[in-house]
């Protein structure tokens, strides 16, 4: 199961918050470890969703430009090459 780039981030903050308010700098060191694994997780998340998403954003493009040109043939201008 992968973790989505939101909860990551989430973390990362989290993390973040924990290494600049903690008293002990053990506990500061681990979190900012923690912190750059999490933001690392997050970059890869993102990554995988955006090889997910690219798709449905293709398909999402294709039927907008399709009610575009429905649009600009109503109204008789010029249609955009899509």
């Amino acid at each position: 199961m992968h973790v989505k780039a939101d909860y990551c981030r989430l973390q990362e903050a989290y993390q973040l918050n924990l290494a600049a308010h903690d008293p002990l700098e053990s506990r500061r060191i681990v979190a900012l470890a923690a912190a750059e694994a999490w933001r690392l997780e997050a970059i890869k998340s993102e990554k995988r969703e955006a090889k997910t998403m690219e798709p449905l954003v293709k398909r999402d493009a294709k039927i907008t430009c399709e009610i575009v040109k429905e649009t600009m043939v109503e109204k008789t201008t010029t249609l955009p090459n899509c």
